[in-house]
């Protein structure tokens, strides 16, 4: 999904994008963690602010996959245009895992 507005930042328009992703087998306190760890401030519940991005974490629930049951989580990211390449790399490099 994505969403755009534009914002002004001193002077200059930002165009904001909005994108979801759904996060599958990872905890969501390791979600958490990593949007701290990455200079965002929790100024809600399940909402990180950082500069120029805001995520927003939906409550944890269980996803059924064949007899398997794990966490998902939805990840809803509000960011600067131009950085939204970037932090999805970084994002998803983090949280790359192999199966097994």
């Amino acid at each position: 999904m994505q969403d755009c507005m534009a914002l002004e930042k001193r002077g200059e328009i930002m165009t904001i994008i909005e994108h979801s992703l759904e996060m599958r087998g990872m905890p969501h306190r390791e979600l958490e963690e990593y949007f701290l760890t990455i200079g965002g401030k929790q100024i809600g519940q399940g909402t990180y602010l950082g500069p120029n991005w805001q995520v927003e974490l939906s409550d944890e629930w269980k996803c059924t996959l064949g007899s398997l049951q794990v966490t998902a989580t939805q990840v809803r990211f509000r960011v600067n245009e131009e950085d939204w390449p970037e932090m999805l790399k970084a994002f998803r490099f983090r949280f790359l895992s192999a199966g097994g």
